[in-house]
């Protein structure tokens, strides 16, 4: 047996063995969201064992995103809705009536949490805004999700990950100089917002553990992806310099950045002076550490582009995997670059790390048994995150929650019969 394959055998199977925990059992969450910042942390929470309730409009017929690519090809599932919405029981209602704004009102009440991704307005125009579901239900954590916030003067516009992207000031220093401004490959507004969400809904429950009170959180992309900016913003703020694009390069440190190889490229990320003597010592150059142009961060930095080439010339003969471990074996951080199907094959990520997991595939698709999506980052030993239940049909667990909720199987048909309910 391997070093790395007793690793995985007594430690991490140790970790899945340990079942039982779900850290947020017990709190219902109610997701009113669609696209992505909201379903991603509600999937956080499902993952934790959270009752999440998928809230969709029946009138519209459901999320947007049920039909988005990309499709699982026998049953023609929206993977994009699969993998974000996994673990969530579903309701579907007409919020438009007397009789749906009874049974949502009976949800909000039975409720630990709502999360809401709606234009500023429209919650309040349903009547189910903050003030609203505060009366039903004082304990309630209401985290509201939008463009720009729940106030100021833009807060009325629509806001999606691109226009966070823009206005919070992270395309202005993605890509190359010269390039046109260049946008993230990820949602990182959309995510960024929905874990700033998380952050908040678990810092509410706890300290309404002690008042007894709800709270309203109120998390805006554009906002999220300014905190995002850190050092950067920094930049502009001390010294009244706008930082601009720098590729691969960082701005504190060198060299920090991407390489080329003889095949491919991979990225070298050297913090300290102790990592530049090391890497400098392993390709037969250690008189670099004294030559006055590297001798320090501040002076590499500075000279970072000729010691690019001095890299390269170095990897010239080599491939990106060649290189990577032979930086890597004198303890200076580097790796390849990996694309979709490299990180797909990587059997630490996807095995070890389990960061790609099987769920059962919805009753309603016999056709396959079932569906694979990306695993939770958060790895507890306690409580692990579990996996069991793919996303729900539209309106799939109508009648299991509003008979818990003390609604009657008579009721429950009429409110079919008259189309509130599916």
């Amino acid at each position: 047996m391997t070093e790395q394959a007793a690793f995985y055998t007594i430690f991490v199977k140790g970790w899945k063995n340990n079942m039982g925990e779900q850290l947020m059992k017990g709190i219902r969450v109610i997701d009113f969201t669609d696209f992505l910042a909201g379903p991603y942390i509600g999937m956080y929470f499902a993952d934790m064992g959270a009752d999440v309730i998928k809230f969709e409009n029946l009138r519209s017929g459901g999320n947007f995103v049920r039909n988005a690519r990309p499709l699982e090809k026998k049953s023609g599932l929206s993977m994009y809705f699969q993998n974000l919405n996994r673990n969530k029981r579903g309701v579907a209602l007409d919020l438009k009536t007397e009789d749906g704004k009874k049974l949502f009102s009976k949800l909000i009440q039975s409720a630990d949490v709502l999360i809401e991704n709606n234009r500023p307005g429209v919650m309040d125009r349903l009547g189910f805004g903050w003030k609203e579901c505060e009366k039903l239900n004082p304990r309630l954590v209401y985290a509201s999700i939008s463009g720009f916030g729940q106030y100021g003067p833009n807060s009325h516009r629509p806001g999606y990950d691109l226009i966070a992207q823009a206005m919070g000031g992270s395309m202005s220093i993605t890509g190359w100089p010269g390039m046109e401004p260049t946008r993230a490959g990820m949602a990182i507004g959309d995510m960024f917002a929905g874990l700033n969400v998380g952050i908040a809904v678990c810092a509410s429950l706890l300290k309404r553990e002690k008042s007894g009170k709800g709270n309203h959180i109120d998390v805006a992309l554009v906002d999220s992806i300014v905190s995002g900016m850190e050092a950067k913003l920094m930049q502009y703020v001390y010294t009244g310099v706008s930082p601009t694009k720098t590729g691969n390069r960082y701005i504190t440190s060198a060299p920090y950045d991407s390489f080329k190889a003889k095949d491919d490229y991979f990225v070298i990320a050297s913090g300290t002076d102790k990592h530049f003597a090391a890497l400098s010592s392993m390709m037969g150059m250690p008189e670099l550490t004294d030559d006055p142009l590297y001798c320090d961060t501040e002076n590499r930095m500075k000279n970072a582009d000729s010691l690019k080439k001095i890299i390269e010339r170095w990897a010239s003969d080599k491939t990106a995997r060649e290189a990577v471990d032979a930086i890597d074996a004198v303890g200076v951080p580097a790796a390849p670059i990996y694309n979709c199907e490299q990180i797909c094959r990587d059997r630490n990520i996807t095995e070890v790390r389990e960061m790609l997991v099987k769920v059962p595939a919805p009753k309603s698709h016999p056709e396959i048994s079932e569906l694979t999506v990306i695993g939770n980052p958060i790895k507890m030993e306690r409580t692990p995150c579990q996996y069991f239940k793919a996303a729900p049909d539209l309106g799939e667990d109508n009648e299991e929650i509003f008979l818990e909720l003390g609604f009657s199987e008579e009721e429950i048909i009429r409110f079919r019969e008259n189309h509130i309910m599916n």
